[in-house]
């Protein structure tokens, strides 16, 4: 995960920030405030730990306040599992972090897909999970090398709570099991989960959207490393060719609806 930009067009700011971790704090790593106890020290209520704190949950990225821009590990003097209010010992670690409430961040959405249910149309199919009615509006990306529709791009116009996704169009072929779906949350909807580093968007197919507490800015598709091309209504329909389906990308710019800075909701 990246700085793109920031809403209010600031710069970036920078300051040393109290991290935790049991083992490792990534650069590019989304960071929130911790819940534990003061005298705990470890994810302590004034130390920032991963923004992860379950798959799916409302705790999930709450009083946020931005990217790591340092790898800290155990190995690290005062170690980045050393506690902060402990007495005895070296102190606890810190790292320089973006603190910019307005920050929007470029993450690279997970394409490890959705197996596919079932089909009962080349317009619709079914997977297993309880918030797929969220899925309205998103994209979605057939990814399985071994589907007979590998490359396809469609979006989804109505979704149900039995995990019936309708897209806008019909695919070119017939949608087996060996198919897969990524999901990539529109713009203005709300990302998908993060992974478990906080340090992109990662799938899940359970709970929903609402909890990860991150709001899409814009969408974008890479295609071989080909630049930037933000996702619209021309992508409807449309199809990687085979020979890059293998290469795609694609990005969310999200931005933190709680801020530890700013608007907490």
């Amino acid at each position: 995960m990246k700085f793109a930009y920031d809403l209010c067009g600031a710069e970036p700011i920078i300051k040393d920030e109290p991290i935790y971790d049991a083992a490792t704090i990534q650069y590019g790593e989304l960071v929130m405030l911790g819940t534990g106890a003061a005298s705990a020290g470890a994810g302590s209520l004034n130390t920032f730990v991963t923004g992860v704190v379950n798959t799916v949950g409302g705790t999930m990225a709450v009083d946020t306040l931005g990217i790591c821009l340092e790898t800290k590990t155990t190995a690290d003097s005062p170690s980045i599992a050393a506690g902060h209010i402990a007495a005895g010992t070296a102190g606890g670690c810190f790292g320089k972090c973006i603190i910019n409430p307005f920050a929007v961040y470029r993450a690279e959405v997970d394409t490890a897909g959705f197996a596919i249910a079932s089909s009962t149309t080349p317009s619709q199919f079914t997977v297993t999970g309880s918030g797929q009615n969220l899925f309205n509006g998103s994209w979605v990306y057939f990814s399985a090398s071994a589907g007979p529709n590998y490359g396809e791009i469609r979006q989804i116009v109505a979704a149900a709570t039995s995990g019936t996704q309708v897209m806008d169009s019909v695919v070119a072929n017939t949608i087996t099991t060996a198919d897969q779906v990524v999901v990539i949350a529109p713009k203005n909807g709300y990302s998908n989960v993060l992974n478990t580093t906080a340090t992109g968007i990662s799938q899940t197919s359970v709970g929903g959207y609402t909890a990860t507490n991150l709001r899409v800015v814009e969408t974008y598709i890479n295609k071989q490393d080909g630049g930037f091309e933000i996702m619209s209504s021309k992508q409807k329909g449309s199809k990687v060719g085979s020979g890059l389906a293998g290469k795609v990308r694609f990005f969310n710019d999200i931005m933190m609806k709680d801020h530890i800075f700013g608007v907490q909701e």
